[in-house]
């Protein structure tokens, strides 16, 4: 997993030690502002799992502008390997068919195999914050909300996590400028779907750990998931690839009474 990543993932889920809020206003719009996003492991869902479609001959030839021979032969034995990624709220998991790809006399092969593995699990891995609605300070993290004639600045501090989010006056996330867990600046984008904002892309810096994420979605029994990934890493070209065939697990919920006698 790229350093950005695992930035992100620190950063959006940490909580201190407990502070009173001051402003009844502040957590007001807190509150506010965490109901707008669709964040549907908050809500029943689990897990989900999906497979992965990835165009080989597509994306080397991008990345060659042309498809010599030993190129076509290395497109067709890779996609000939078929994968699955899971996702449970954590963190993401790729399985592969067959388990272990005989790349015997094919470095180059097994090399794109891994970068595959890592651009579709880093994708999902960026979209994980947002789906589980820690993109703004969870915990007791202490914030300040400040107005502005764009929309808002918050300002965070708290246990290793320093910084700044800036908001539009919808309470969307555009832009967040981090000191702590470690310096780090990123963009996003949130669109509206039909259960709140949905995030269309982020793009995280600075070099030489910038990258760049981009979603579209598809509804999955009621949950907005992702159904296209664009990943850009820093190091290399443009990697994109789509999610079908989506399998969720739900938290089922539980009505209690009292016993009857």
């Amino acid at each position: 997993m790229s350093r950005s990543i695992l930035a992100l993932l620190t950063l959006f889920s940490i909580g201190v030690p407990a502070v009173p809020q001051t402003s009844e206003s502040n957590d007001a719009l807190m509150l506010k502002a965490r109901s707008l996003y669709d964040a549907p492991f908050t809500r029943n869902l689990a897990a989900f799992d999906c497979e992965v479609q990835f165009d080989w001959k597509a994306h080397l030839m991008q990345m060659l502008g042309s498809m010599p021979q030993p190129a076509v032969a290395t497109a067709e034995r890779l996609q000939t390997i078929h994968h699955r990624i899971s996702l449970d709220g954590h963190n993401a998991t790729i399985s592969s068919q067959p388990e272990t790809p005989d790349f015997n006399g094919s470095p180059q092969a097994a090399k794109l195999e891994e970068v595959l593995i890592a651009m579709v699990t880093s994708g999902l891995n960026a979209w994980l914050p947002s789906s589980t609605n820690v993109v703004l300070p969870v915990g007791s993290t202490k914030y300040q909300f400040e107005k502005l004639a764009s929309g808002f600045k918050l300002s965070m501090r708290g246990d290793n996590v320093e910084g700044i989010l800036l908001l539009d006056s919808d309470l969307r996330v555009t832009s967040g400028e981090m000191k702590a867990p470690q310096p780090m600046s990123f963009t996003t984008e949130f669109e509206s779907g039909p259960q709140g904002y949905l995030l269309s892309s982020i793009k995280t810096e600075p070099p030489p750990n910038d990258a760049a994420f981009v979603y579209t979605y598809q509804s999955v029994d009621g949950f907005q998931l992702p159904s296209e990934i664009t990943v850009t890493p820093a190091t290399t070209g443009k990697w994109q690839y789509r999610l079908t065939d989506c399998k969720v697990v739900k938290f089922i919920k539980l009505q209690v009474g009292p016993s009857k006698q």
